[in-house]
């Protein structure tokens, strides 16, 4: 009851060189897509800030329009 069995622990694997631990795929094409991702999504805020941009010159240019007609009447 108060025995304790030493077992020894299971042995350690030796440490593996660098790289990908088996059974999972290779770093570089999973790199690849999230780099292929982030250009993507860099390329979406770019055209969306843009968008904005242009949306913004338009909103003042019929500001300016608006004001000008106001004081044209």
């Amino acid at each position: 009851s108060g025995f304790r069995s030493s077992r020894s622990s299971p042995p350690q694997k030796p440490s593996a060189p660098p790289g990908d631990p088996p059974g999972t795929p290779p770093l570089a094409p999973v790199l690849q897509l999230l780099r292929s991702q982030l250009q993507e999504k860099d390329a979406l805020i770019r055209h969306l800030e843009n968008d904005w941009e242009r949306s913004r010159a338009q909103r003042e240019r019929e500001e300016r329009l608006l004001v000008t007609a106001w004081y044209n009447m």
